[in-house]
């Protein structure tokens, strides 16, 4: 009596329990039922998929769904996460996968597979984004215009974007892990958010997201001198598919965690880290 149906509010608690006890332990059940409810896109259709054999709960496969606005037109993306099956029905598992990735009209990211995880998604033709990474030194110097800004303070982050910046910001700014900095000039701001990490004993900040590209090539100079001075970043860590153009003083490395997508008409470089599990988990 094996079933695969959608996740719906009524079950969020019991996946939240599944995921806690069968997945991860680090987060917890309220963590994860959170990682799903942010309130990202128009209409809900579930929240991912659950198997159940004979009433009992044997496996679920998460999902994020956000409306997007890429290239000026608002595109429905799902984020399938977190598929964990127990082992006795393993078998079955694949069968989530499928029930999520035939829904039409969307296109779908997957952010955090394992190896092995990544190959099946590939057998269903997922494309992988680019693995290369740039790390590039903040610097206590420099800053190099007038009448530039650079500021981590919440309201004046939001006074200082664009209405299309400033929503993103506030749909992520209640993410306690996240971070944010918008820094350019009036008319021309980016803005950032970005996670501390630690890289070779560097405090550095993952950059997660940058508004616009080309401004922050024209302002890399006020975004590192204001990464290091107000933040205490020795170094940025980020995709090179989120740059325009690479800072003059870098090196460059290789992302280890696979990274999948599937659209008929994005490419890599549309594709964005917002509103997916490496926002709503602290992954």
């Amino acid at each position: 009596m094996i079933s695969v149906t959608p996740i719906g509010e009524a079950d969020l608690d019991e996946m939240a329990r599944f995921l806690h006890e069968n997945l991860n332990r680090r987060n917890l059940p309220g963590a994860w039922k959170a990682s799903v409810m942010h309130e990202w896109a128009a209409t809900r259709p579930n929240y991912g998929v659950q198997m159940r054999d004979d009433g009992k709960l044997v496996g679920v496969f998460c999902a994020v769904y956000s409306d997007q606005v890429i290239d000026g037109k608002v595109e429905r993306i799902c984020n399938p996460h977190s598929w964990c099956v127990l082992p006795s029905h393993r078998s079955s598992g694949i069968s989530l996968v499928l029930q999520l990735v035939k829904q039409r009209g969307c296109h779908f990211t997957m952010f955090t597979p394992n190896a092995k995880v990544a190959e099946i998604f590939r057998g269903l033709k997922f494309k992988d984004l680019d693995d290369e990474l740039v790390y590039f030194p903040n610097l206590p110097w420099g800053w190099p215009k007038a009448g530039c800004f650079f500021t981590s303070e919440p309201q004046l982050i939001e006074q200082r974007l664009s209405d299309q910046a400033a929503t993103v910001y506030r749909d992520h700014r209640e993410i306690p892990w996240l971070r944010f900095a918008a820094f350019g000039r009036d008319g021309d701001a980016c803005l950032a958010i970005f996670k501390p990490i630690v890289v070779k004993r560097l405090r550095t900040a993952w950059i997660m997201h940058v508004s616009d590209r080309a401004a922050l090539a024209r302002h890399g100079g006020v975004f590192r001198f204001g990464m290091y001075r107000q933040h205490g970043m020795q170094l940025s860590q980020i995709e090179a598919r989120f740059l325009s153009q690479k800072p003059r003083l870098h090196f460059r490395g290789k992302r280890t965690q696979p990274k999948l997508y599937l659209s008929r008409t994005l490419d890599d470089r549309q594709i964005l880290d917002v509103y997916s599990e490496l926002m709503s988990l602290d992954v």
